[in-house]
């Protein structure tokens, strides 16, 4: 039988996880499986770091217990410029009813909270019964201030004083012009059109209230003296309008003003109003009187405070905007400042604020500023408001529908410079600006992690939290991938990150441990900034300041930039019924026979998880239908060990084994699945002393491998093993096969 012979090389996996390639077509650069294992830039695949208490960490003992955890939302947001400072940044962190805020220009966030927390429970929405802390919190930065809002509570504005290090608290009152009036509905039900004119015993006699009546003039300008001028001359008699007609909410009373600028009821009747709507809006009022439930969501764009997501009906598809902030107590304004009923001055102004509404939307999950516009994330779509040619004012403005697919979960959204990533239903989404002007959205989980994807509980989407490290170019989401259903809406135990590398363009992602009682619930990055003093020489004039024989020196507080980091927000068990907070990371400097153990810090014990990935189907460059033999893998790893203990005994050791597993088979039933080989192997021992730097001259490990067994196609499964790290550079098979089918 004819044979030949092939080399196959498999140099880089910048491409990631691919879930989506089939038996015979295998993406180039990419994995079919596995998990725990970081793509790189020079085409390495590394073994992740274990998840652990960040250094120098702090607990800090929170009210959360084992019986109220599965109520409270847990979450982490980000408050910029604190009081206007640009070297200061907050990360803000909801524990249920509580906010609570940590420094982020530290490399130990949990050692650096502040005094001061927030009780949601005194911010309670009226007449809103459910437990406060239970709706996710919503955090935007509003020149230098921080804006908080949640569906249960009132909207909060919180101001930090430098000075005193201590924050205050005020309510956010909103306040909209009323547009709408109050609805006039007989005792039948039917709502009385607006061109109708009654008396005060036929309003009553038909239910409703005159004060509604009247109320609806009032908001549309009138006043008692002109209600009961119109009255007298229609139907009522002189100095005495108890008869007579309210007139219409079709008619403004300006038109009825003579030539002495004295209001005549006959000459408002010569007009023809028909049927269209006064001008309404001469009321403030504040909305949620009537309502129990608040802003599930808030943002800062064009100089205003936004606002959207009421779970109400009436407001669902509203969208809140405050007139610009050049005074802070503008804030809750979200109306025009001109009467709109006014003779005098009517018009609406460019910095006036409002509200729009979007019929078309389902609830509203989400408000994100990019670019020249607010992007309103719905459960049914996306828009976005905007102004191409002079930027967003309250007088002129657009809102176009970018896509259909909605937005599952609003702390999934993503900035990565000017894109916009999302969570949706069926994948993840970026939003993306083509021609600078309009945006685009496009599945950009289709291709490589489809099914992956799809396999991820409803709650696991619902919840997911997202982060961008702009140091690194990586999105982290942290969801959970249990099956179990929670009525916690700040879902808990968050046991998987999904990563997405901007850079390469791939993804990968992590399984975390949760049985060690670490409960992971939010995800954050940090500004990642450090202060550190300066000694400079005092100088007077040109002079320097000398006290007796010494210089005179000055420290003086500078901030020196670092990488930025992601942080998780965990829940700590301090017994079985009460938990601590604190955060952690994945920076892990330990030596390797413990830095790949999740929460080793939590108890010295931790849990390692394993890392792998299994490679596409090889057909050694002859096809799927013949049969070849493979025979030498040659693997090409980084060498990781750095020096030798006090024992000679190497120090951050490497270690990885590989299968070869043949015909497409996925089981070891049928026999085709071989051992397990060690392949990382230093064939070049030293001799060496405690102490003494690991340096052999060979950063490459090279080991060449008999392969056993045959068939059509061949997979290579790689897995670290216990206490060691693994860098696979690549690997390069030589195979045989028969050059008939």
């Amino acid at each position: 039988m004819a044979v030949q012979a092939a080399i196959k090389d498999a140099f880089t996996f910048v491409g990631g996880l691919n879930t989506e390639g089939g038996y015979f077509i295998t993406p180039e650069n990419t994995y079919k499986e596995g998990v725990n294992v970081v793509p790189q830039l020079d085409g390495t695949l590394e073994r992740r770091n274990g998840l652990d208490y960040e250094l120098n960490y702090s607990l800090y003992a929170s009210s959360i217990s084992a019986d109220n955890k599965d109520l409270y939302a847990f979450t982490t947001g980000e408050w910029h410029t604190v009081g206007g400072n640009g070297n200061l940044d907050f990360i803000v962190v909801q524990l249920g009813n509580t906010l609570h805020f940590y420094n982020a220009v530290t490399g130990s966030i949990s050692g650096s909270k502040k005094s001061f927390t927030v009780n949601l429970d005194g911010y309670k929405a009226t007449g809103n019964t459910e437990i406060s802390g239970t709706g996710l919190c919503s955090f935007t930065t509003a020149y230098g201030r921080l804006v908080v809002t949640s569906k249960n509570t009132k909207p909060l504005l919180i101001t930090y004083d430098a000075d005193t290090d201590t924050i205050s608290v005020e309510v956010i009152t909103i306040n909209i012009r009323d547009f709408k009036g109050r609805p006039l509905i007989d005792g039948s039900g039917n709502v009385i059109p607006i061109d109708q004119e009654y008396t005060r015993a036929e309003w009553e006699a038909l239910g409703i209230s005159i004060d509604d009546v009247k109320y609806n003039l009032f908001n549309q300008g009138w006043k008692d003296d002109q209600i009961n001028t119109y009255r007298i001359a229609n139907g009522g008699s002189p100095g005495d309008p108890t008869n007579g007609d309210y007139p219409s909410n079709t008619k403004s009373w300006v038109f009825g003003k003579d030539t002495n600028d004295n209001f005549d009821a006959s000459l408002l009747n010569k007009q023809d109003f028909g049927n269209s709507p006064a001008p309404k809006g001469h009321y403030i009022l504040n909305p949620f009187d009537d309502i129990s439930y608040s802003f599930k969501t808030c943002g800062f764009f064009a100089g205003r405070a936004w606002y959207a997501g009421v779970p109400d009906v009436s407001l669902l598809g509203t969208v809140f905007f405050s007139q610009v902030l050049d005074d802070i107590g503008k804030i809750g304004n979200c109306y025009q400042t001109n009467d709109p009923t006014s003779e005098v001055l009517s018009d609406l102004e460019d910095d006036d604020g409002g509200t729009i509404e979007i019929p078309d939307a389902g609830e509203i999950t989400a408000l994100q500023n990019i670019g020249r516009g607010m992007m309103v994330f719905a459960t049914n779509g996306v828009w976005l408001i905007s102004n191409i040619d002079r930027g967003f004012t309250a007088s002129s403005y657009t809102v176009t529908q970018i896509t259909n697919i909605g937005c599952v979960n609003n702390k999934s959204i993503v900035i990565v410079e000017d894109t916009i990533l999302y969570w949706s239903g069926s994948g993840i989404y970026a939003l993306a600006s083509q021609n600078g002007v309009d945006y685009v959205a496009r599945n950009i989980s289709e291709v490589a992690i489809k099914s992956f994807y799809r396999d991820i509980p409803v709650t696991g989407k619902l919840y997911a939290e997202g982060a961008y490290n702009n140091t690194s170019k990586v999105i982290y989401w942290l969801y959970s991938n249990e099956t179990t259903v929670s009525t916690s809406e700040g879902r808990f135990n968050k046991n998987t990150v999904l990563a997405y590398d901007v850079r390469l363009n791939c993804w990968y992602w992590f399984n975390l441990d949760i049985t060690a009682g670490v409960i992971p619930v939010s995800i954050q990055q940090t500004k990642e900034t450090t202060s550190a003093g300066e000694i400079y020489n005092v100088i007077a004039g040109t002079d320097e300041v000398i006290a007796g024989t010494n210089d005179v020196e000055a420290t003086i507080a500078t901030i020196r930039g670092t990488e930025k980091v992601f942080k998780v927000l965990c829940l700590h068990p301090v017994t079985s019924n009460n938990y601590s907070a604190t955060f952690a990371d994945f920076i892990n400097e330990r030596d390797a026979s413990t830095k790949f153990k999740d929460w080793y810090s939590f108890n010295n014990t931790g849990v390692e998880i394993p890392a792998y990935f299994i490679t596409g189907y090889n057909m050694g460059n002859n096809g799927p239908a013949r049969t070849k033999t493979a025979q030498y893998l040659t693997v090409f790893m980084k060498r990781t060990e750095t020096e030798f203990d006090e024992n000679a005994i190497p120090l951050n050791q490497s270690g990885c084994l590989m299968q070869s597993r043949w015909d497409f088979t996925d089981n070891s039933y049928p026999g085709k699945w071989a051992d397990e080989v060690l392949v990382y192997r230093q064939l070049r021992p030293f001799l060496a002393f405690g102490g003494d730097p690991f340096d052999d001259g060979y950063p490459l490990v090279i080991s060449k491998n008999k392969l056993r067994g045959r068939g059509k196609a061949v997979q290579f499964k790689f897995t670290s093993q216990a206490g060691k790290d693994m860098k696979i550079v690549g690997w390069s098979g030589t195979f045989v096969g028969s050059t008939n089918v």
